[in-house]
């Protein structure tokens, strides 16, 4: 969480609210209003513990003796009368021990949260620690920042790399791109403005306390799965992969994204030997369009609400969600009738005889031949099994999903510096990738292209690297 402001937001903030003059504990809670990262995932309200409140607002013991509520009555009367929450539930998922309620209103009024959205994207270049007024030098925030640096490593040391996601991980903490992004921030505020504002007011506030947290630490930390389930590179922490896909964009505004087309669909395609969708595939046709005219009747692009359903109908589909639970998640959205498309019916058929190979054998070899067991012994949280076909099925199409992407890293290690080149974001199935020179670029993306098409034609998948300027 960022602790430290500029001194006109800190002296606006205590003209507005005399209250919070002379109270750290007032002051540190506003702080946490202003810019606390700790959201509910379903609601996207922030959350405010009970522990939260005790130790690191009122610096107390948390125990039974502190009564959270008195003292968010207390801040409402005494310094923002429109703040609302909403009462903690009995052990909800990002609670703790059943004592957190979340943010329902702010309680800022417009004026406020003008301010307060301003100082999130605008980077200053004075700071001060906003509860003490005390100035915070360059030496502090560079010193925060290589502590969490190390913080990571020290948690990177602990997990299991492949070569594949060694290569990428050595790349991506060499170029330190995090440092790109924040003048970024500051050339594109307009448009990152604009984009969060198509956003519900919730949403709005998350994504602008992750510019401020953001602008604290622009890193991107990349960590594999902890229990190894998936090969993927995710990041952790805030950090400009967790803004809304539209935000992200406006923040990357003149960098490039490349990606695979239909990365997981083409995989499994190709894994099952889909005669119809390999077909479609071969056709150059869209996809999206197919489902499209499928269940609307319609020819032509499906809006972005729907393509959206497409495309987590896909995901699920590759990633192993079961048939009844994607009818109905596809029947939610009032789009059961794509589970009929001739594509979409083939691969549920063949899936389900991949699945019967993998039950029958007790797991599968990713791309690089490790072995991913079935585990077949419940969740207690959940009581689903903590393994099963489809999640194994879902490790073998991201390991190859990562080895025709791969080749990226391979073309920007040995050409990167001759052709004024370098990867600032993986995500998965693409890029995001600063051109210094459009003289190079063409030659750069062509290297790209063929790097990584030459590497998914070898594994037998039907997908091409496609790039479109942010």
């Amino acid at each position: 969480m960022r602790k430290s402001v500029s001194p006109n937001f800190r002296e606006y903030v205590l003209r507005k609210y005399p209250a919070l003059v002379g109270n750290p504990a007032y002051l540190r809670f506003f702080r946490y209003l202003c810019f606390g990262d700790f959201f509910d995932k379903k609601s996207s309200q922030l959350v405010v513990p009970t522990k939260m409140l005790a130790e690191e607002c009122c610096l107390k013991t948390w125990d039974r003796n502190f009564n959270g509520k008195d003292f968010l009555v207390a801040f409402k009367s005494q310094v923002l009368p429109d703040l609302t929450w909403v009462e903690h539930k009995a052990f909800p998922t990002d609670s703790w021990l059943g004592k957190a309620r979340q943010v329902e209103s702010l309680g800022f009024d417009a004026e406020m949260l003008s301010a307060l959205h301003q100082e999130c994207i605008s980077p200053s270049d004075k700071l001060v620690d906003f509860v003490t007024g005390e100035q915070v030098g360059s030496s502090s925030i560079y010193a925060e920042r290589r502590q969490e640096t190390e913080h990571y490593e020290a948690e990177l040391a602990q997990r299991s790399l492949n070569p594949t996601q060694t290569k990428m991980i050595n790349y991506l903490r060499r170029i330190k791109a995090g440092s790109l992004f924040l003048p970024r921030i500051s050339l594109n505020a307009d448009k990152i403005k604009n984009a969060i504002g198509t956003l519900s007011p919730v949403v709005q506030q998350m994504q602008y306390q992750t510019l401020a947290n953001i602008q604290r630490n622009p890193n991107v930390y990349y960590l594999p799965s902890e229990r190894g389930h998936t090969c993927r590179l995710s990041p952790t922490g805030d950090s400009v992969l967790g803004l809304k896909s539209e935000v992200r964009k406006a923040v990357c505004s003149g960098l490039v994204d490349c990606d695979l087309r239909s990365s997981q669909f083409s995989i499994l395609a190709a894994k099952l030997n889909a005669p119809r969708s390999q077909e479609l595939i071969a056709s150059g046709a869209s996809l999206w369009k197919s489902f499209y005219r499928h269940t609307h009747g319609v020819d032509g692009e499906p809006p972005a609400k729907i393509k959206k359903v497409f495309k987590e109908g896909i995901y699920s589909l590759c990633f192993g969600k079961s048939t009844p639970n994607l009818a109905n998640m596809l029947n939610d959205h009032k789009l059961a009738g794509l589970l009929s498309h001739p594509v979409f019916r083939e691969l549920l058929q063949l899936r389900e005889g991949w699945f019967k190979e993998i039950k029958k054998a007790g797991g599968a070899a990713d791309v690089w031949g490790a072995w991913q067991a079935l585990d077949l012994t419940k969740d207690p949280a959940t009581n689903k099994s903590h393994r099963w076909e489809g999640a194994i099925a879902a490790s073998v199409i991201q390991s190859v999903e990562m080895e025709i992407i791969a080749p990226i890293f391979d073309v920007a290690i040995k050409h990167g510096s001759a052709q004024q080149f370098g990867i600032c974001l993986f995500q998965h199935d693409g890029a995001c990738i600063s051109f210094q020179s459009k003289n190079k670029q063409p030659k750069a993306e062509a290297l790209l292209k063929e790097a990584v098409e030459a590497r998914a034609q070898q594994l037998g998948v039907a997908t091409v690297l496609e790039f479109k300027p942010l």
